[in-house]
């Protein structure tokens, strides 16, 4: 029983492999315009010095403990002063692909960098409908 679930476990698994195959068209850029977005979200500087307060409070006894609580409320705040909303920008190409328009957004590798985008009518590769590459002849 063991040795024939394992084989359907195998064969299921290859079979997923072999359906997470990449599509790649070629492609001509009609138009290309910058998107950004948002990531991250805004700290909460008095929820997070509680939080530490907290935890400080679980630390040494008399003294100690009071000066537990205060060093993990300024630890606490300061960490999600620290934490902020980032901007995340891409390109949305328009790309005409076997004659048909389809339209393809690319974001940045890193937050609050802007990378650089394809020229109009380029020659392009399209991956998986979310990859915009540059065709090099």
């Amino acid at each position: 029983m063991k040795k024939l679930f394992t084989c359907l476990l195998v064969s299921s698994c290859l079979c997923a492999t072999a359906n997470a195959a990449s599509t790649v068209q070629e492609g001509v850029v009609k138009s290309s315009e910058v998107i950004t977005g948002e990531v991250g979200r805004d700290g909460r500087p008095v929820l997070a010095a509680g939080v530490g307060v907290a935890i400080g409070s679980t630390i040494g006894s008399g003294s100690g403990n009071d000066a537990a609580k205060v060093a993990g409320g300024l630890i606490g705040a300061k960490r999600a002063m620290n934490k902020k909303k980032q901007t995340v920008y891409g390109w949305r190409y328009v790309v005409e692909v076997a004659g048909e328009l389809a339209v393809v957004d690319t974001w940045c590798d890193k937050p609050d960098v802007k990378c650089s985008s394809v020229n109009k009518e380029s020659p392009v590769y399209v991956v998986n409908n979310s990859e915009v590459i540059a065709k090099t002849e």
